[in-house]
């Protein structure tokens, strides 16, 4: 007689669902989100409606695909995600049994995996992408690994298109700071970034030049009060409540009661020297600087001239197995002085003979300076930038790029065209 009481062995529901792989080598060639989209379709179709697939199970599959530690996971269902040389396979395997010990070590190792989740956040991205340096300056900007796990902790950019959108640092100190994602869902709740650009209103941690980091009236704290680089005439400009360095704390124009006005390092409009000088492409410094009189040092790499001639549509990539290569000023603007400094940057144009727009030059700026996207070459001289802000012992790094756009058709009425014009610094009080 069968005993009523005896339980029935549970049937594994993935069973024969199993045996799939990837090939890594075509694999590891593809995008970040076509890689993440094979994944999650394999995975689905193992599981189907007996377990419901998360993020989380797939970016462990893509970890392994590159993880020098590790060369297997188990998921639910003991379903063993494995790579084997070039090769990543999916097979039902039984789990070796763990002992208490470890059983205890495992469960503490959750629950501080999911408190450092809620800090911090992090997002799995490709080991091309991680400490990023979008502006060249040879510093890691965007998917900061912070603690070498192969895991962006801070400045994560969720879109590839090298603006950071979550735990995004204060000037550089390596912690999130605003857009923090809290509960580890890849979305930032918390001291969030508000879009400036294009003259949209804001009035805190408000992003002027779409850059991922905001500009002016910073919240350190996310309590809704600004703390930092306060603008109060509405200009975009900060005025009160100045942090040069970084590290929170105002260093000029400081209002220390709270009544919008300074009263600590003040700084009056009367006391900069309208003669100062602003500096040359051959100007090294001198030791002796007054740094109490506002004085710009400016540097250019190769000369201050920019001459275009011969440049390819960018719509050709490459001529005679040769890539073809864009035009390249760079130059620094550096404040020496002991105050901040307003300047203007310009095109001073003595040739353009191109016919049509499509001529075009896109600025990325450092430590404060703006950027500009693609932009057509002015006929005439023209303002680039009326009134950059440059604050005491500060280096901005300009680098423009020239390029002509391609149309996907002939450009015979741009040959033999010719652009000369150089790049002007000029003091704006």
């Amino acid at each position: 007689m069968a005993n009523k009481n005896k339980k029935e062995p549970k049937v594994n529901p993935i069973l024969g669902r199993t045996g799939q792989s990837i090939d890594l080598v075509k694999f590891n060639i593809k995008n970040e989100q076509d890689q993440f989209n094979e994944i999650e379709k394999i995975l689905k179709e193992i599981y189907q409606d007996d377990f419901k697939i998360s993020r989380k199970q797939i970016l462990k599959c893509l970890k392994l695909t590159w993880s020098v530690n590790d060369n297997f996971i188990f998921l639910p269902y003991n379903l063993k995600v494995s790579r084997e040389k070039f090769t990543l396979n999916f097979d039902v395997q039984p789990k070796k049994g763990l002992s208490f010990g470890w059983v205890i070590f495992a469960v503490w190792l959750f629950v501080f995996s999911i408190i450092g989740a809620t800090y911090a956040g992090f997002a799995y991205l490709s080991i091309a992408n991680l400490n990023k340096d979008i502006d060249g300056d040879g510093i890691a900007d965007i998917n900061i690994d912070i603690n070498n796990d192969k895991l962006a902790e801070i400045n994560i950019d969720t879109n590839n298109d090298d603006i950071p959108d979550l735990n995004i640092d204060y000037k550089g100190n390596r912690r999130a700071v605003f857009n923090i994602d809290t509960d580890a869902d890849e979305k930032a709740n918390y001291n969030l970034i508000n879009d400036a650009t294009g003259g949209k209103s804001c009035s805190i941690n408000c992003d002027l030049n779409g850059d991922g980091w905001p500009d002016i009236n910073l919240d350190l704290d996310g309590d809704g009060i600004i703390d930092t680089d306060i603008d109060t005439d509405n200009d975009k400009v900060p005025d009160l409540n100045l942090d040069v360095n970084g590290d929170g704390l105002c260093d000029i124009m400081c209002d220390t009661n709270g009544d919008g006005i300074c009263d600590v390092k003040c700084i009056k409009a009367e006391e900069i020297d309208e003669d100062v000088k602003t500096g040359t492409s051959t100007q090294t410094g001198e030791g002796n600087v007054e740094t109490s009189t506002p004085y710009l040092l400016i540097n250019y790499s190769d000369g201050i001239t920019v001459n275009v001639r011969g440049l390819l549509p960018d719509d050709q990539t490459e001529i005679d197995g040769l890539p073809i290569i864009k035009p390249v000023k760079e130059f620094t603007v550096e404040n020496l002085s002991d105050y901040p400094i307003y300047y203007g940057v310009r095109w001073n144009v003595s040739t353009n003979t191109f016919v049509t727009n499509n001529l075009k030059y896109t600025i990325k700026g450092t430590n404060g300076a703006p950027s500009l996207e693609s932009t057509t070459m002015p006929k005439l001289s023209k303002s680039i930038y009326e009134r950059v802000l440059i604050m005491p012992r500060v280096t901005q790094k300009f680098r423009i790029e020239i390029n002509l756009q391609g149309t996907g058709m002939p450009q015979n009425e741009d040959q033999g065209r010719v652009f000369i014009g150089q790049i002007e610094i000029n003091l704006n009080i």
